[in-house]
């Protein structure tokens, strides 16, 4: 009898240490799901904090970014502004006797001045009369045939073609030799 006493006794005890450890293993466990939370939280919160500050950050680059556009405009503008007021001038002049020389004199000295205002910009002219067809440069409108001129070269110039800097702001439009 003693022996199934001592069984029964073990037995018990060892039910007794299942549930403490079973409790043990509950509490530790509910502590890592806290502490798990508690750090997803922090990183979750984290992520938010992150999210606006790039937010913010975008919309701090995009106003900046038009900001210097209206300044790089307003330095075009104020160039400009001198070229107008000399075609105002022209126009209000109270001479009416001027002569048309004196008036194309005029103009010109306006469209010197304009050209220089542009190329300080890095606008440039493309030059194309006499040059070979080139159609990275050259708008083709037609062809024609000059005697004295080799194939492929550009014979007239109907409207002006201008870079930017190094890029084709507009293509010249010309009249190739065949």
């Amino acid at each position: 009898m003693t022996e199934k006493k001592a069984s029964k006794k073990k037995k018990e005890t060892g039910k007794t240490e299942k549930k403490k450890s079973s409790k043990v293993q509950i509490k530790e466990l509910t502590e890592q799901l806290e502490k798990l939370n508690k750090q997803l939280a922090e990183a979750n919160d984290k992520y938010l904090r992150v999210v606006a500050e790039f937010d913010n950050f975008k919309k701090r680059k995009e106003k900046e970014f038009h900001a210097l556009l209206n300044n790089a405009n307003r330095e075009v503008f104020l160039e400009l502004l001198p070229v107008i007021d000399d075609f105002e001038r022209s126009l209000n002049t109270e001479n009416k006797k001027q002569t048309l020389k004196s008036l194309r004199e005029g103009v010109e000295l306006i469209y010197k001045k304009l050209i220089q205002t542009l190329e300080k910009f890095g606008l440039k002219p493309i030059e194309s009369l006499d040059h070979p067809f080139d159609p990275e440069l050259h708008d083709a409108l037609m062809q024609a045939e000059v005697k004295d001129k080799d194939s492929n070269i550009v014979v007239e110039e109907v409207e002006k073609g201008y870079m930017l800097k190094e890029n084709v702001l507009r293509h010249a439009k010309v009249i190739v030799n065949k």
